[in-house]
C-alpha cells in the first residue's frame, strides 16, 4: 500500500520524451487546425491529470532539460555525446508544452547550466525536509539515488498504468543496493546512455559484488591493495576514470532555486488555461482542470 503523497515532482522532458513516442510509434502525430504538432502535448496532459487524480498531491512541479552543454559537458566533454537528435515534430512541443502548463498556473523550472534531474533533486531534497511526502515520476533510473524515508521515485514503464516504486526497503531489496550506491555503480559500470565510461570491463553484475564488499567507489580504490590479478589492474589503471564517473552520475542537490517548495501549491488556473487548450484543439482537458478546481 503506497503512502499518500502531497508533493508531486515530473520529469518534464522524460514524459514529454515518451509521450510522444507513444503516440508517434502508433503513427499517431497529432495536429492543432493551426498546424501545431500536439500529440507529445495530448500524452503529457493525460498522465499528468492522471497522476494528479491518482495521487490527489496538493503541490506539483515539473523540470525540464533545456541544454546538453551543462556543468558536466566540462568536466567531460562527450558526455551524453553519443545521443541522437529529437524528431523535428517533437522539437516545438517542448516550448507548447511549457506555455501550457503556464497558462494552468503549474510552476515548472529549467537551468541550463543543470539538467532536470539536478532541479528534480535539489527541490525533492528541500521539500522532504520540508516535511512533505515526495513522488518523484520519471523514465530515469538515475533518479534512484534520490528515493529517501520521504522521497519515493516511481519509474514509469507504460505511461502512469505501469509504475515501479522506489523506497529505500524496495530499492534495496530489487538493486541489492542503497540510494547512496547507485551512483557507485554507474562510476564502476558506467552509463552507455549519458556516455558515462566507467571501468572498462566491470559490469552491472561485478560492480555490485564490489560495493557490497567495499561500499563506496573512494573506499575500493583505498583498499585496492587487496583485489588480485586483473581486477587489481584495472582499478589501479581506472582509478581517475572511476571516480570522474562518479561525479559525472550523481545528482546535485543545491541548484540555486529562487523559489520555496511552498511556491509549488496547486491552484489551477481554468480561465487562463481554456484559450490555451482551445487555440490547441485540447479541449477535453478542460474538463479535468474545472473538475480538479473543485476539489478540496
Amino acid at each position: 500500500m503506497l503512502k499518500k503523497f502531497d508533493f508531486l515532482i515530473l520529469d518534464g522532458s522524460s514524459v514529454l520524451v515518451r509521450a510522444y513516442f507513444a503516440s508517434a510509434f502508433r503513427g499517431t502525430l497529432m495536429r492543432s487546425s493551426r498546424g501545431v504538432y500536439t500529440n507529445g502535448v495530448f500524452g503529457f496532459l493525460n498522465m499528468m491529470f492522471g497522476a494528479v487524480e491518482r495521487y490527489q498531491p496538493s503541490h506539483l512541479f515539473v523540470a525540464w532539460d533545456v541544454s546538453r552543454d551543462t556543468f558536466r559537458r566540462t568536466l567531460f566533454p562527450q558526455y551524453k555525446g553519443t545521443r541522437g537528435e529529437l524528431p523535428d515534430e517533437l522539437h516545438p512541443q517542448f516550448e507548447t508544452m511549457k506555455d501550457v502548463l503556464a497558462s494552468m498556473g503549474v510552476h515548472q523550472h529549467f537551468d541550463e547550466q543543470y539538467e532536470a534531474d539536478d532541479i528534480i533533486g535539489t527541490l525533492a531534497m528541500q521539500a522532504a525536509h520540508a516535511g512533505h511526502e515526495v513522488l518523484i515520476l520519471t523514465g530515469d533510473r538515475d533518479a534512484l539515488q534520490l528515493v529517501d524515508e520521504r522521497v519515493t521515485v516511481g519509474i514509469m514503464k507504460k505511461g502512469i498504468s505501469e509504475i515501479d516504486y522506489y523506497t529505500p526497503e524496495s530499492l534495496l531489496a530489487s538493486w541489492e543496493l542503497t540510494a547512496a550506491q547507485i551512483v557507485d555503480l554507474k562510476g564502476l559500470m558506467g552509463d552507455t546512455s549519458d556516455n558515462i565510461p566507467g571501468v572498462p570491463g566491470i559490469g552491472e553484475k561485478t560492480a555490485k559484488k564490489l560495493l557490497l564488499e567495499f561500499g563506496t567507489v573512494e573506499n575500493l580504490i583505498e583498499n585496492r591493495h587487496l583485489l588480485k590479478g586483473k581486477m587489481k589492474e584495472k582499478i589501479e589503471e581506472h582509478q581517475e576514470i572511476a571516480k570522474l564517473s562518479k561525479t559525472l552520475a550523481t545528482i546535485v542537490t543545491d541548484v540555486p532555486l529562487a523559489f520555496e517548495p511552498e511556491f509549488c501549491r496547486l491552484s489551477w488556473q481554468v480561465e487562463t488555461a481554456r484559450d490555451v487548450l482551445l487555440e490547441l484543439d485540447l479541449k477535453r482537458f478542460v474538463g479535468n482542470m474545472e473538475r480538479l478546481s473543485t476539489v478540496g
